[in-house]
């Protein structure tokens, strides 16, 4: 088991901030190639200056074409100025999946928080997937990815769903971000989030929810051909597993958002349960982006990543049994 994370305890935001700085001296996954440094300022400076003066710009991500919003300070501008999103988070998944011996390729990819097709586009478009299936609730990120498909003529292979995937169908309310239109939080009426901690700045919406299982059911998720699931909701994963029954019986490989400060006590150790009963192998990307070396732990391990009540933001692959040779 990796104690590495327990023996230098790092606050999220130095941690955040030691991985991009590292990244660069390394060059890791092409961080610096893809960030010159006047280039890189340049267009950040040219991103920043269109907001207000157009709510949408062209950016170039994994060779298409795709529409940001310009309101975006995060995921946009990141995509607008360097042609891409956390590429130590892309690369360290597939570094992980290849060495474990995982298939994917030519699978299908599901991306639950798609945004304006973050994650699902460039699935298809460079990473070696043949299908993909969106879900974004958020009405003017749903419109985006919409058309981010459309105009790069990836209807066949791309199907987007205007819909939260939850615990339960019906309906909720959706908090939208602020300077991060990514960050975008599932609330109560009283605009508190699930773990009552951190929640977005934005007006709220009313948006249509489903669960994973009934997609399934549907076929509009074709389950036996998933080669990964992207799972990033800003604190609600616990609820989208709640109604994922399939995909954990299934052990179908997946990516999630594991933020402490997004949950409380009861909704981290609820996540942490679920993942550690369906499956077998845990790979802390955020630590491995760092320290840019691979280590698979038990799925037991994701209980000790914040045992000790300190605030951790990373990311996860959790993986079935290594496959037999």
């Amino acid at each position: 088991m990796d104690r590495q994370r327990s023996r230098v305890p790092l606050p999220p935001k130095v941690e955040a901030a030691a991985r991009i700085g590292f990244a660069w001296l390394r060059d890791q996954h092409s961080f610096r190639a893809r960030r010159p440094l006047t280039g890189f300022a340049a267009r950040t400076i040219e991103y920043f200056s269109l907001r207000g003066r157009q709510a949408t710009v062209e950016a170039e991500m994994a060779r298409l074409r795709v529409l940001v919003g310009t309101a975006d300070g995060t995921i946009g501008r990141s995509v607008y100025t360097s042609g891409d999103w956390d590429p130590l988070l892309v690369g360290t998944v597939f570094d992980a999946l290849d060495r474990f011996g995982q298939p994917f390729r030519g699978r299908t990819f599901v991306e639950v928080g798609a945004n304006f097709g973050v994650y699902c586009l460039p699935a298809v478009a460079s990473w070696g997937f043949a299908r993909a299936v969106g879900y974004e609730p958020d009405p003017a990120a749903f419109e985006l990815l919409r058309t981010n498909i459309e105009r790069n003529d990836l209807t066949e292979s791309v199907s987007a769903h205007h819909a939260a995937l939850s615990a339960a169908s019906g309906e909720l309310t959706l908090q939208l971000g602020g300077y991060n239109a990514g960050d975008n939080r599932i609330v109560d009426g009283d605009g508190y989030g699930d773990g009552d901690t951190a929640t977005a700045i934005g007006p709220t919406v009313r948006v249509a929810a489903r669960t994973f299982d009934d997609e399934v059911a549907a076929g509009r998720i074709p389950l036996a051909d998933v080669g990964l699931v992207w799972l990033d909701v800003q604190g609600h994963e616990r609820e989208v597993l709640a109604g994922a029954r399939t995909l954990l019986d299934a052990g179908v490989p997946l990516v999630i958002e594991y933020a402490t400060e997004m949950m409380d006590r009861d909704a981290r150790a609820g996540l942490e349960d679920m993942l550690a009963a369906s499956y077998a192998v845990m790979v802390d990307l955020g630590w491995c982006a760092l320290t840019d070396r691979l280590c698979f732990q038990p799925s037991a391990a994701i209980r000790n990543l914040a045992a000790d009540g300190r605030a951790v933001e990373t990311d996860l692959l959790m993986l079935p049994a290594p496959p037999t040779r």
